[in-house]
């Protein structure tokens, strides 16, 4: 449906307000436009962006609002513009962080870490002044150092955090991410430790980071859902269930918004029983901020070097877990549901290792033509093969 635009008279806005809005010679900065059945204005603010809104089927209850805007911008008075404009970024980041990732049950530490690396480009900046061309300009200054894969996730929080700004009335406008593409992403790393490896990277492994290590490597569990793990049962958490031993995943703790069950292994159970802490609230605390553990890079890089270990990533723990069911025959739809893979896509990238059973399936082949052969008759009308 169209849009059906009407340049306002002042004639027809006096009749309908009974004052001189705009003089005669004066430049007319609003127009009203039809869509359906609502009467919409359409206008330029004071940072020249030109700002389009339905208001009213009353065509009379829009030609006001126009009026009250076009004061407030001769006046000085737009507060929206006011807000935006006075609001710094910085400050509205720790807004972000203190009334959205931790009421939506985010992964703080990761979420906060990200934030903090954007303030310290857009520092300084009002909300208002960060535009699609500085975000178009960070972007590519990050894509200098980090993957494709990091810099759409800072895409997605620059996109996230402008849209929650426009839902608390704190930015006027169009989203300023909106129009950027996300880069195409080709992170499928598929990097897996031998039992041998793994061994070794237990054995230099010491206190929360060998539970941590081992979680990972039994259970397939991302960074973020095992540092949130609670000893027991608790509303919106992850938590280890003792008594029918499995691990559970709350939605709001995955990364793709889905709960999941895995079975605890005996070997992570005891773990867990030896370690010497308060069996209460989170498994993994750091007693100065009470808070989730941070962090284990440190002593993980430090466990890998001594266990001879190169080129490895935490998150190869996962795949670690992935490749060995796989390898020992368990299906890819049962990996796909361990992992919390929503499509088989990207347990896909397994099934290479599941060679073994392809060779065994041609064998069979194989084995059931030994007792096939060919008699071939040769005439005049035609050629018969037969089984001997």
């Amino acid at each position: 449906m169209g849009y059906n635009c009407a340049q306002i008279d002042v004639s027809e806005v006096n009749a309908h307000l009974q004052g001189g809005w705009i003089s005669k010679g004066e430049r007319q900065m609003g127009t009203l436009f039809k869509r359906g059945k609502k009467w919409g204005i359409n206008y330029i603010d004071p940072n020249g962006r030109q700002v389009r809104k339905l208001i009213s089927p009353y065509k009379e209850a829009a030609v006001k609002v126009l009026k009250k805007l076009e004061t407030e911008i001769v006046e000085g008075k737009y507060l929206d513009i006011a807000k935006s404009h006075n609001i710094l970024f910085e400050d509205f980041a720790q807004q972000y962080i203190d009334t959205y990732v931790r009421l939506e049950n985010k992964n703080f530490t990761k979420q906060s870490c990200l934030v903090r690396n954007l303030v310290k480009y857009f520092k300084g900046h009002a909300l208002d002044r960060i535009d699609t061309c500085m975000i178009r300009q960070y972007l590519a200054k990050r894509l200098e150092k980090v993957k494709p894969s990091t810099v759409n996730r800072y895409h997605s929080l620059l996109q996230s955090m402008f849209n929650r700004a426009i839902e608390w009335d704190i930015f006027l406008g169009r989203n300023p991410t909106m129009g950027i593409k996300k880069l195409p992403e080709n992170n499928q790393r598929c990097r897996w430790l031998t039992e041998k490896e793994q061994e070794r990277l237990l054995s230099h492994c010491h206190e929360m980071t060998r539970p941590i290590v081992l979680i990972a490597l039994q259970s397939g569990m991302r960074w973020g859902e095992i540092i949130n793990l609670k000893w027991g049962q608790s509303l919106n958490s992850n938590y280890v269930d003792f008594e029918n031993n499995l691990i559970y995943v709350h939605e709001s703790m995955s990364k793709n918004k889905r709960s999941r069950h895995i079975p605890l292994s005996q070997d992570i159970r005891l773990e867990l029983e030896n370690m010497f802490t308060k069996k209460s609230g989170y498994i993994f605390l750091n007693f100065d901020t009470k808070k989730p553990l941070g962090s284990i890079k440190r002593s993980f890089n430090t466990a890998l070097r001594r266990a001879g270990i190169a080129n490895f990533k935490f998150h190869d723990l996962r795949h670690t877990f992935a490749s060995q069911l796989v390898s020992r025959g368990t299906d890819l739809y049962v990996v796909q549901k361990l992992l919390g893979h929503t499509t088989p896509k990207m347990t896909q990238r397994y099934a290479h290792l599941k060679s073994d059973q392809l060779i065994e399936a041609i064998e069979k082949i194989s084995l059931q033509n030994k007792d096939v052969g060919y008699n071939t008759l040769f005439n005049n009308d035609s050629t018969e093969i037969a089984r001997i």
